[in-house]
């Protein structure tokens, strides 16, 4: 390319560039826009632990262990979030509710699971569902009832054990 159309070529996209310029930060930092987060609300939580509830059941119900541990594993972590990012709910204390239900009914089913009890996960899981329900209850939210499901909702998924690979 010859010099000059080199030359015509850079000017022509100088105002180009100095248009791409990202902004210059504001000279003082509560001049900055407010960066909004998202934060899930109680129902999208709870909506998340409903599914896993569901897959924890049809797992352990085919004595697939190692997805029922899974399953269990993401409940806990859901209610964790939850812990951390909504502590109360109409005034109660909604962290302290879920603590309960984490080291009693889970710590239980984690039991079952871990020892392949079967019948241990049975009940284990009828208790955390009867859990949830009181909870559902406490909050004013009795009309919100789990129980074990009749049907997979999930039928993309197939529950039964695997063989190890």
């Amino acid at each position: 390319m010859p010099r000059r159309t080199f030359v015509l070529a850079l000017a022509a996209l100088m105002p180009l560039a100095a248009a791409a310029q990202p902004p210059s930060h504001p000279a003082h930092p509560h001049d900055q826009p407010a960066v909004k987060s998202y934060i899930p609300g109680l129902e999208q939580f709870m909506s998340v632990i409903q599914s896993e509830h569901a897959k924890l059941w049809y797992a352990g119900h085919a004595r697939n262990w190692p997805l029922a541990g899974y399953a269990l594993s993401e409940i806990k972590e859901v209610m964790s979030d939850v812990q951390d990012l909504v502590p109360t709910f109409k005034d109660l204390p909604l962290a302290d509710m879920l603590d309960s239900v984490i080291t009693g009914e889970i710590a239980g089913l984690e039991k079952a699971i871990d020892h392949h009890d079967g019948k241990a996960f049975d009940a284990g899981f009828d208790k955390l569902t009867a859990a949830c329900n009181a909870c559902h209850r406490a909050t004013g939210n009795g009309f919100i009832v789990i129980r074990r499901p009749v049907r997979p909702a999930f039928p993309n998924q197939d529950f039964a054990p695997q063989p190890p690979r």
